[in-house]
């Protein structure tokens, strides 16, 4: 991978006795929107806090714009942005002041405090408080944080905790347009797969400690062939065929003619066999590929989160 913004390079991380993180690489380039998934206990929040310098790795490597992480922590550190768990604030200033604050730190302007209140719809509540923001509120307003000075790199932790579906469908729109406009990086991990799946062009996903799979999503589903929809001349005598020939196929009709067959891969060249050998020609097929929520189940061993 060309220009790659993070690198990641056997990394274990132990807790006394647990080992977290059992060894291993991932790679997020530039301009790419990196969905980073596994279950509750998987490692992702610790690897997290190790890319953001808040954790200590036991071993292995994290490079940040090709820099070396535990040897110079502030050079590699230079345009990330995080946003890792709860973000946190000062509850007894507004949303616009505590922007204000991070903008200063940050070298960003007034002018992108402001552009990004508009953005995270937060420009009613700008004068209020933090103190009396909901949990959304406060999610909307650490996403605007992250957002400050152009950075480079940005990791979010659950970016969509707490917002309804109309502030989710808001942050997809705003991560894409900050990626597309603006060519910010994003790693980001989340429980909501369909959200991983329409916002992100690689996965990686991590289940007890290792890495299981990483790829383009397309890529990586393109493999999980779970069936076939296929037309046929006379779908009710081709319906038939099948169910006599490969009843493991399940073979079921639509009322549009469509006939659907269950399996892989592997049971293609028997499913076109046994409809030539009984005199139904298919002439049309389509596969039915894995969401991604089925693959990750079937990684995961059921586990969901």
């Amino acid at each position: 991978m060309s220009d790659p913004v993070l690198e990641v390079r056997g990394l274990t991380k132990r807790y006394g006795a647990v080992e977290a993180l059992k060894g291993f690489d991932l790679t997020v380039g530039r301009g790419s929107i990196y969905g980073f998934i596994g279950p509750n206990g998987a490692g992702k929040t610790t690897t997290i806090r190790i890319v953001a310098g808040l954790v200590r790795p036991t071993s292995g490597e994290v490079r940040l714009h090709g820099v070396d992480l535990r040897r110079n922590r502030l050079a590699a550190a230079r345009g990330l942005r995080t946003l890792v768990e709860v973000p946190a604030f000062y509850p007894g200033l507004s949303g616009r002041q505590n922007l204000t604050i991070f903008a200063r730190l940050s070298g960003a302007d007034d002018a992108d405090v402001k552009r990004l209140l508009a953005r995270v719809r937060l420009e009613h509540a700008q004068d209020r408080r933090v103190g009396g923001y909901s949990l959304g509120m406060r999610q909307r307003l650490g996403i605007a944080q992250a957002l400050l000075g152009r950075p480079d790199l940005v990791v979010l932790d659950e970016p969509m905790n707490g917002l309804d579906p109309a502030g989710m469908h808001e942050m997809r729109e705003l991560i894409r347009e900050e990626n597309r406009e603006r060519g910010v990086t994003f790693f980001l991990s989340s429980h909501l797969l369909d959200d991983i799946q329409r916002l992100c062009d690689r996965i990686g996903i991590l289940h007890k400690g290792r890495l299981v799979a990483e790829g383009r999503i397309d890529d990586l589903l393109s493999s999980a062939v779970t069936g076939f929809r296929l037309r046929c001349e006379r779908p009710p005598d081709a319906l038939a065929a099948l169910a006599r020939a490969l009843p493991e196929a399940k073979a079921r009709l639509d009322g549009d003619g469509t006939i659907h067959a269950d399996g892989d891969t592997a049971v293609l060249p028997r499913l076109h066999h046994a409809l030539l050998a009984a005199g139904h020609p298919v002439v049309e097929l389509y596969p039915v590929r894995a969401s991604l929520e089925a693959y990750f189940l079937d990684l995961t061993e059921g586990v969901m989160g």
